[in-house]
């Protein structure tokens, strides 16, 4: 009598062995892959290629096209490169072979692609096949290369601001520091108090302004915390060095997507160097709400304030990089201020580019 468990065999019973060729291995994958996978027939010059075709590219899918059909379709710019490439694998006998290049859509477009291919080759090691897919990265590329023109669109605004500010002061300080010296010559004991007192003023702007500039230098936190977290370091790093009473108010917000808490954590910059710099507030409060999908974003100090009205028209205060950065986000910007009275700037991610409150 068997040891068997009967659960066992029923299951046996009941499950028919499946085994699948490699070619109808390959048929599958190529049903179900979103890629378009394709068998390159080096003999023939034929290339078959599945339903990615037409998903990716817009080309009739599931068909058969020559070889050259493939290669008249990749950008004039980088077909040399991407043939010789594939070449050099064939002669070295290569198993395996990649590359990224641009290939154009049906409607003229081109996409970017990352080719891999697998080689197959015969008795006399010469290659006869080769499988592999096309890959769509064109929303990395993109996304990386307006990373990279942020990346140096902020390096020229710390320059502008590096000259503009810090570059200025320190200039100012010599000139009061050689006019310091001759009052000191000529015995005008009122004068160096007074150029004394206006020489520590300026050295205080210029710290203000340094430790700014060097924030700025490093903001890993806002991709590796988040906005709340990059805010809160910002007020701790800045504004209470200086001896402003700054808060951080944060309610329903954790993660946003990146270009979202990029945009809102350089316009709260933007508020918050205006307020340091021109207001000279003792309180401030950043808050930080969503509602609905909706993100809200506030910098409110108890400052100077100004004529809103006027300087909107001038665009001074910063306020035209603020209008910028709001119009990429497609953000309404609210600013209230009255001389005397205090400032607050909003900004309010519009209802039709709703974002998920909580990851």
């Amino acid at each position: 009598m068997s040891n068997k468990p009967q659960s066992s065999t029923r299951e046996a019973e009941l499950s028919p062995k499946l085994t699948l060729t490699d070619e109808e291995k390959l048929i599958l994958v190529a049903k179900v892959s979103a890629d378009a996978i394709y068998d390159w027939d080096m003999v023939a010059g034929l290339t078959t290629w599945n339903h990615g075709l037409y998903t990716l590219f817009g080309y009739e899918g599931d068909t058969v096209q020559t070889h050259v059909w493939w290669e008249e379709h990749i950008h004039p710019e980088d077909k040399d490169r991407v043939i010789k490439s594939i070449t050099a694998a064939h002669v070295a006998k290569a198993d395996y072979w990649t590359d990224e290049y641009r290939y154009q859509r049906a409607d003229g477009t081109y996409a970017f692609v990352v080719d891999r291919g697998y080689f197959i080759y015969d008795d006399d090691k010469r290659p006869h096949h080769q499988i592999g897919a096309l890959v769509d990265i064109t929303s990395r590329v993109v996304l990386a290369e307006a990373q990279a023109q942020s990346a140096i669109e902020e390096r020229q605004r710390l320059a502008r601001d590096l000259h503009d500010s810090v570059t200025q002061t320190l200039y100012s300080l010599t000139l009061i520091a050689e006019a310091t010296r001759r009052h000191a010559q000529n015995g005008q004991l009122d004068q160096v108090i007074a150029q004394t007192e206006r020489l520590g003023e300026l050295s205080q702007q210029s710290l203000k302004e340094m430790r700014l500039l060097l924030f700025e230098l490093r903001l890993p936190i806002l991709e590796r915390e988040g906005l709340a977290k990059a805010l809160q370091h910002r007020l701790d790093a800045v504004e209470k060095r200086a001896g402003v009473d700054a808060n951080l108010i944060v309610e329903n917000v954790d993660r946003l997507p990146a270009f979202v808490e990029e945009g809102l954590f350089y316009m709260a910059y933007e508020a918050l160097n205006n307020s340091l710099k021109h207001a000279a507030a003792t309180k401030l409060t950043v808050s930080l709400r969503a509602i609905d999908g909706v993100v809200e974003l506030q910098v409110a100090d108890n400052g100077k304030g100004f004529d809103a009205q006027s300087v909107s028209e001038t665009g001074g205060m910063g306020l035209t990089n603020l209008r910028d950065r709001a119009q990429k986000l497609k953000a309404q910007l609210e600013i209230t201020s009255t001389p005397e009275k205090g400032t607050s700037i909003k900004i309010v991610v519009d209802p039709d580019f709703k974002v998920s409150a909580l990851s």
